[in-house]
Parts: structure tokens; C-alpha cells; sequence
């Protein structure tokens, strides 16, 4: 990393006047509003924060259509007018949320660094990784998982779930240049996790690790008996 440094020239000016001259960048009462000025959107944002936060956990547990503003409203600590500052409507407040969830996990997989070569332990560590997201961001898995594909979705909505869909199927594709599900790999790892917790929830069990494990033995049983590409006839097919 290289640090920049600027050399700058010290003047010194020397003034007989008793009392100080105010300048735009020493003006007391400009500090002052500056001051405010930054603690009413430190207020604004945590607010929007919070509305954010509680529309993740309403949606995931009940969904978009039994979850009403001033629910959300009143979990988030503000006022349905204060709420309309921020968003249009609901539709608005579910994208957004949806939206932030899906960073959430893009990023927790971006810093996770998972690096195994190996496709079966590339698959055990995402099934890993999703336990241990659970653990922190339940709502926020539950949200993605539900809503990955959801007409609910606005443009920039979607964008994101592709990328998300891209990032997960290029990340686990048990065999290389195998096509016929990697675009469902996605919903079916999500789907089969959420279920799992969902089990777990009904039964009002605590999440065993020994059934997340059986279980990704399970599912990975499955996909590595998925006939791999045949790389013979792809080549035979580009001679002729």
C-alpha cells in the first residue's frame, strides 16, 4: 500500500485585532449545524435501518402478503409516516430488504474463502457455510430461499438473484461443464436447507449438526450420481 503525503506550507499570520477572526472553517455556529446536521442523518439511517431489519424478520416468517406496514411500522420502533420517507410502499420495502439480504450472503461467502479443490468438499463447506449464516442471519436465508425466484422481484431485484444464482452454481457444479441443473443447483441447496430448519422449527428441536451432515451426505449422494459430460462426444461433435 502506498500513503500519499502532501507537503504543505505553513504560513503564520499575526493579527492585532483582540478578538479572533471567523472564518467559514471556525464559525462556531456553522460547526454547530454541520454537528446536527450529521446527527439527524446518523438518526435518519438507523432508522431506515431498523425498518429494513424488521421487514426481513416479518417476511421470512409470515411473507409478503401477510405482512402490513404498520407491523413493520411498530416491530421497527417508528411511525407509518416515518416509514413513507424512506419507501413508497411495500413492494418497495420487500425489494429493498430482499435486496440486503441477498449481500449478505453474497458477501459471507466472498470472506469465507472457500477454496477446497475438491467438488465434494466444495459442497461440504457451502453446506457448512449456510449453518453457520443460519446461525447468525436466519431471516435473511429464509428471505433469499423464498423469494429467489418470486414475481414479487422488481429489476434490480432480479439482477441480484441472478448473481447470486451464478455465483452459488459456478461455485459447487459437482462436475465441470455439466449443465443440465446447475441452474437449479441454487434452489435446490437452499430449498433443502431452509427445509431442514423449517423441520427443525415444527418439531421445535435444536439444529443437530449430525443431522446437517447426514443430510448433505444425502444430497451430495444424489448429485454425484449425475452422469458427468461426455467430453469425447463434445469433441468428436466439433471435428465434424
Amino acid at each position: 500500500m502506498v500513503t500519499w503525503m502532501e507537503n504543505h506550507t505553513l504560513s503564520e499570520t499575526v493579527s492585532i485585532s483582540s478578538e479572533p477572526e471567523l472564518t467559514p472553517d471556525t464559525d462556531p455556529a456553522r460547526e454547530d449545524k454541520e454537528a446536527n446536521h450529521e446527527k439527524v442523518h446518523r438518526k435518519q439511517d438507523e432508522s431506515k435501518e431498523r425498518i429494513i431489519r424488521s421487514a426481513m424478520k416479518l417476511f421470512a416468517e409470515r411473507g409478503f402478503f401477510e405482512t402490513r406496514i404498520p407491523e413493520i411500522a411498530a416491530h421497527a420502533k417508528v411511525g407509518v409516516g416515518s416509514l413513507y420517507r424512506y419507501f413508497r410502499n411495500k413492494d418497495d420495502i420487500f425489494n429493498e430488504a430482499f435486496r440486503a439480504a441477498v449481500l449478505e450472503l453474497s458477501r459471507f461467502f466472498d470472506e469465507a474463502s472457500l477454496k477446497n479443490s475438491s467438488p465434494r468438499e466444495r459442497f461440504f463447506d457451502f453446506w457448512q457455510g449456510l449453518g453457520i449464516f443460519s446461525h447468525r442471519k436466519l431471516d435473511q436465508l429464509i428471505l433469499i430461499e423464498r423469494n429467489l425466484s418470486s414475481y414479487l422481484l422488481d429489476e434490480e431485484s432480479h439482477k441480484e438473484a441472478n448473481l447470486l444464482r451464478k455465483k452459488i452454481s459456478d461455485y459447487f457444479a459437482p462436475f465441470p461443464g455439466e449443465t443440465n441443473l446447475k441452474s437449479v443447483y441454487p434452489s435446490i441447496i437452499l430449498g433443502s436447507f431452509t427445509g431442514i430448519l423449517r423441520y427443525q422449527a415444527i418439531s421445535d428441536k435444536r439444529l443437530e449438526n449430525a443431522i446437517l451432515k447426514e443430510s448433505a451426505e444425502m444430497l451430495w449422494d444424489g448429485f454425484s450420481k449425475l452422469p458427468k459430460p461426455d467430453t469425447n462426444k463434445k469433441k468428436q461433435t466439433k471435428k465434424s
